[in-house]
């Protein structure tokens, strides 16, 4: 017998499940996250806690499509969530803060880093609302 009739049965199995772990863990799925707005921004953000419920990965939309940005590295049930934005500046460390209790999101540098971005597009408190994204 050949190696493809003795196999037949894993073969036929990773052919029917491979195609289904390409989206496990796709965030782009129905994910809650946060759309945020003022007048001259608008952010949408994503958060995918599949892979690990403490310390959810941070997705941004961006062009049209959710680019990963970083992780929460603080929360508190009902009062407020911080997480990091690798992609807003590349060499500044930047946060962002959403207060659950007002619906506000604020940002935070944290330190400056080489000094050769311009702090004066970091944008004002907005206001945000919850939403499920269905991608």
């Amino acid at each position: 017998m050949t190696f493809f009739k003795k196999n037949i049965f894993f073969i036929l199995l990773l052919l029917l499940f491979y195609p289904l772990s390409l989206f496990a863990n796709n965030p782009f799925i129905p994910s809650a996250g946060f759309d945020c707005s003022d007048d001259n921004n608008q952010f949408e953000f994503l958060f995918d806690r599949s892979i690990d419920m403490d310390n959810p990965t941070v997705y941004k939309k961006v062009n049209g499509s959710f680019r990963e940005i970083g992780n929460v590295i603080a929360e508190k049930q009902g009062a407020y969530v911080i997480w990091e934005d690798k992609d807003f500046f590349k060499s500044t460390d930047f946060v962002w803060t959403f207060d659950k209790v007002t619906s506000k999101l604020s940002s935070s540098v944290l330190s400056v880093g080489l000094g050769i971005e311009n702090l004066a597009k970091i944008p004002k408190p907005m206001s945000c609302m919850q939403k499920i994204f269905y991608y």
